[in-house]
């Protein structure tokens, strides 16, 4: 009775009827928030709201549309690995700890897509009017995809060559919400752009939790169930961008709030079961960025971007569940070097605290390259991510590695 109420406790901790999951555990309930950015701005440590043109600029800053010549396609490719250890601290008979102990390692593989494309009909139509640039794109907002796995044993009965197998425990979830955007932006007087873009927001999400038992045990397999169904939400961004100083582009991006509505099926069954379902609604925070890109002088083909958001997760709601989370100010910072060679070369750093406690922070460390391919723009970046917290009586270790590939044409 007490194992059983002990698997129940912890199934119903992992998949609570008012969570979404994440590649990354802290973020489990309410999903890992995606970069808006493309390759170029992840080698740049994900800063690029003053610095990004274009369509590759579409979902980072709608103003930066205005900097579209006539026609451009920009299309990206993500890959993400999420590494997960998991700790226990060892201790010695005077209850001493001698080391951590990994009682689990979790490596996963997901690939992600963003597409965008960005049109100036005045130029387009050769027109002498104003006209603003028109942008639509595609891309992961909220990634609900997360797979755990942990096997237990009992270290005081041998069975040769191991220890006894108490139980296996699987987590596996699936889903994301991703957006539709459209967005206008253009040059409203010299040298200082604006824009405007809406996300058509629509998801779903698929996670069950298994206990399964070794076929001499006198336990029975376990299995809990949650699906969302039908999520979907708007969100506004608007965006400003400035190059009127000499040496500094200047840029602020506000983006609303939004709602995520659906529906949730809920189902337990160990020797018996239980179903429920109902309706749900998520309020997500509003964000604001603000971005710069240094000039350091003319004859230097070298440029400095830095980015500062800040999300408000304390105005974060669920329908169904009490949430007390922090407010979470990032720091993403770049490098950019321009060769003779049309080549770039980039660097970058960011500093991200989790809204679920901002003392659980990761520090990630970027670089990446641009090319010029058959005289094809093509970006390359690299980001590498690492974060210790507290859970339970151990620690989780995570080591999050991105790659993107982004290719521009322009017409």
């Amino acid at each position: 009775m007490m194992r059983r109420t002990f698997i129940c406790a912890v199934l119903v901790l992992a998949l609570l009827p008012a969570g979404a999951g994440a590649y990354t555990y802290a973020e489990i309930l309410y999903g890992d928030v995606m970069p808006p950015y493309d390759a170029r701005s992840l080698a740049l440590g994900g800063a690029g709201v003053a610095s990004a043109d274009g369509a590759r600029g579409l979902a980072m800053n709608p103003a930066l549309l205005g900097k579209c010549a006539r026609f451009d396609v920009a299309v990206t490719g993500l890959v993400i690995a999420a590494e997960e250890a998991r700790d226990i601290p060892l201790h010695d008979s005077f209850d001493g700890i001698i080391a951590d102990n990994t009682y689990a390692l979790n490596t996963n593989l997901y690939d992600r897509y963003i597409a965008s494309v960005a049109v100036n009909p005045a130029d387009v139509l050769e027109a002498d009017v104003w006209m603003p640039v028109i942008g639509v794109g595609y891309r992961p907002v909220l990634d609900m995809d997360y797979h755990y796995h942990v096997q237990y044993r009992d270290p005081d009965s041998q069975t040769e060559p191991n220890d006894k197998i108490l139980y296996d425990y699987y987590l596996d979830q699936d889903g994301g919400v991703n957006a539709l955007s459209v967005a206008l932006g253009g040059e409203v007087v010299p040298s200082v752009f604006a824009g405007v873009g809406v996300d058509f927001l629509r998801g779903d999400f698929d996670g069950r939790a298994r206990w399964v038992f070794p076929p001499d045990s006198e336990e029975t397999d376990a299995e809990e169930r949650l699906s969302y169904d039908d999520l979907s939400g708007q969100r506004f961004t608007f965006g400003l961008l400035s190059e009127q100083l000499h040496r500094f582009d200047l840029a602020v991006v506000y983006r609303t709030g939004f709602t995520l509505e659906g529906d949730f099926e809920y189902s337990w069954a160990w020797e018996d079961s239980l179903d429920d379902s109902g309706s749900l609604e998520l309020e997500y925070p509003d964000v604001w960025t603000f971005g710069v890109q240094y000039h350091p002088r003319n004859g230097v083909l070298t440029t400095v971007s830095f980015d500062l958001e800040y999300a408000r997760w304390s105005g974060f709601e669920d329908s169904t569940r009490d949430t007390d989370f922090d407010d979470t100010i990032t720091y993403r910072v770049g490098v950019e070097h321009a060769f003779y060679d049309d080549t770039q070369a980039r660097f970058g750093f960011s500093y991200q605290p989790s809204y679920i406690d901002e003392s659980t922070t990761r520090a990630a460390f970027s670089a990446g390259l641009g090319l010029k391919v058959l005289g094809v723009p093509v970006d390359i970046g690299g980001q590498v991510g690492l974060r210790e917290y507290d859970h339970g009586e151990g620690r989780v270790r995570e080591t999050t590695t991105m790659v993107m590939a982004t290719v521009v044409h322009s017409f």
